[in-house]
Order: C-alpha cells, then sequence, then structure tokens
C-alpha cells in the first residue's frame, strides 16, 4: 500500500488530475475538433510525465546508495572527411 500512497497523495499527481477536469470542462462545451485531440494529447503527456516523476524520486528515497554518477558529456563524435587532391 505504501507505492500506491506515494501516487496518490503526490501533489504532481493531484495537479495532473485537476487538469484533467478541466480537460473534461472542454469537452463539454465545445466541438470535437483538432483542439479537443490536442488537449487530450497534452494531458495524457502530462500526466505520463508527472507519474515517471514520482516514479523516480520514490525510486531515489527508497535506495539513496544507487544514486549514479553523473558522467562527463563528450558531445558528438567529429566527423572524418575523405582528403581531396586538389
Amino acid at each position: 500500500m505504501g507505492t500506491l500512497r506515494k501516487y496518490l497523495f503526490s501533489p504532481v499527481i493531484v495537479s495532473a488530475l485537476i487538469s484533467g477536469i478541466g480537460a473534461v470542462r472542454q469537452q463539454r462545451k465545445a466541438p470535437a475538433d483538432w483542439r479537443t485531440v490536442l488537449t487530450w494529447a497534452s494531458w495524457i503527456l502530462s500526466f505520463m510525465v508527472a507519474v515517471g516523476t514520482v516514479r523516480i524520486e520514490s525510486q531515489e528515497v527508497d535506495d539513496p546508495d544507487a544514486k549514479k554518477q553523473p558522467q562527463p558529456a563528450t558531445g558528438p563524435k567529429p566527423i572524418k572527411r575523405a582528403r581531396t587532391k586538389a
């Protein structure tokens, strides 16, 4: 039950659910068109980000020794160009 509590009482999840209520209200008032689809797609993505955030935060709290050290950024590899004879 402990993990379910993390999701139910997280402010991030609560905020995403409240924005879902706004999406439902907007759908009732307006006709279904491309904006309705974008509204729902936006809400689904924000809810997925909220769930992912809670999951990552709960993993960090459960296992603080498992934090990975940041790896140095290497950047893209240089492109090797063929030599041309002039």
